[in-house]
């Protein structure tokens, strides 16, 4: 008695099982998609198990903002009564941009010069320790006697352990 036995090459090529050469590549994009939408839409869950990616993200176009606040309309002035002593007046908001109660961090205030060279950091103290859904509060900063040659300043908030003196 002889018996036949079927082949994965002598199959009828519509039976269950089976891929065609055409649908293939159609199946590699299709992953390919999921994939890239996938990496979007947890793209929060990401930066939180590795920080690194954001600035990837955010080359991207597409920031990620753990926090859930953010910095704005900062302004650097110095003032004084006479050039004897001049004080570094830093203003700005913090806004809650979570629909929730949200905690804010101190601010990590850095003094920079022309090479963007940190010439003097500090760390301010928030002006409230919680804020409301979508609220906005004003913070202010002062420093006597800043350095020379100060060309930017940038207020960022502070990570857990940053440490350096406080003012105000």
């Amino acid at each position: 008695m002889i018996v036949e036995r079927e082949s994965g090459s002598n199959r009828d090529p519509g039976s269950r099982g089976t891929i065609s050469v055409g649908a293939a590549p159609a199946l590699v994009f299709l992953a390919f998609m999921i994939a890239a939408t996938a990496t979007i839409a947890a793209r929060a869950a990401i930066v939180r198990v590795a920080p690194a990616t954001a600035a990837a993200y955010a080359s991207l176009g597409m920031p990620v903002n753990l926090r859930g606040l953010s910095i704005d309309g900062v302004r650097a002035t110095i003032a004084g009564p006479n050039e004897d002593r001049r004080d570094l007046l830093i203003t700005g908001e913090i806004v809650n941009l979570r629909q929730a109660e949200t905690p804010v961090p101190k601010l990590r205030i850095t003094l920079r010069g022309d090479d963007r060279r940190e010439l003097y950091l500090w760390t301010a103290h928030e002006p409230k320790p919680r804020l409301g859904p979508h609220e906005r509060v004003a913070f202010r900063a002062r420093l006597a006697e800043p350095p020379a040659g100060i060309r930017d300043v940038l207020v960022k908030f502070a990570a857990p352990g940053d440490k350096a003196s406080f003012t105000e």
